[in-house]
């Protein structure tokens, strides 16, 4: 919140993140290395970040965010109480099972974002289709207890955004989405409550040589 009230109206052409929608949830998954600690602020679906960001964001810009289903609700009463329109829901196939109820619950193979804009957005590259598909990051690689894949935030950063505009990523974590701008060469801004999610971040771009990537 702190950084979002030092940033300039109409500064950034959009948000894409991953924020704490309230699981609170520790996964015993982890045997053979330590196990992730909780998210900061998770005891419930953190919105209060999405109505300031609405003056940071410019007029034709955007947010996407992932979430879970049981907090869609409260999500798109946030976004139209800001001054958002919320267009779409976008589907990412992971190609693997979930946490939770192993015994009573559907095994969880996706993971939902919503999509919602300011204004008149426009796609710069056509539009895109609502369903994307690529491999979740293995258990034993992954760096944060939400870790997104950095190819599946490459595919975002690559359909909403063009190499002029500015990206913001309030809830960093493991920096995929920084990391994601960095190979895609965006403009981006980045952070995180929890200062060792930071410190990941930065380490992975330090360790990110864009020479051997093309």
């Amino acid at each position: 919140m702190e950084i979002i009230n030092q940033l300039p109206d109409n500064s950034i052409k959009g948000i894409i993140t991953d924020f704490p929608y309230g699981i609170d949830f520790q996964s015993n998954m982890r045997v053979k290395t330590e196990k992730f600690k909780k998210i900061a602020n998770d005891k419930k679906p953190y919105v209060e970040w999405i109505m300031p960001s609405f003056e940071i964001i410019q007029d034709g810009g955007f947010i996407i965010t992932a979430y879970r289903w049981d907090v869609q609700e409260a999500l798109i009463d946030e976004f139209e109480r800001s001054g958002f329109s919320v267009k779409s829901q976008v589907i990412w196939y992971k190609n693997g099972g979930g946490m939770g109820d192993l015994d009573g619950s559907f095994q969880a193979v996706h993971e939902c974002f919503l999509f919602a804009t300011k204004g008149k957005y426009k796609f710069p590259n056509g539009r895109p289709s609502t369903f994307y598909q690529c491999n979740s990051v293995p258990n034993l690689k992954m760096v944060h207890p939400n870790e997104k894949p950095v190819e599946l935030m490459r595919a975002l950063v690559r359909d909403l955004t063009t190499h002029e505009d500015i990206i913001f990523e309030p809830f960093s974590g493991s920096g995929s989405t920084s990391l994601a701008c960095k190979i895609e060469r965006r403009e981006f801004i980045a952070c995180d409550l929890d200062s060792e999610h930071v410190e990941t971040g930065i380490k992975r771009l330090k360790d990110c040589s864009l020479s051997s990537l093309f």
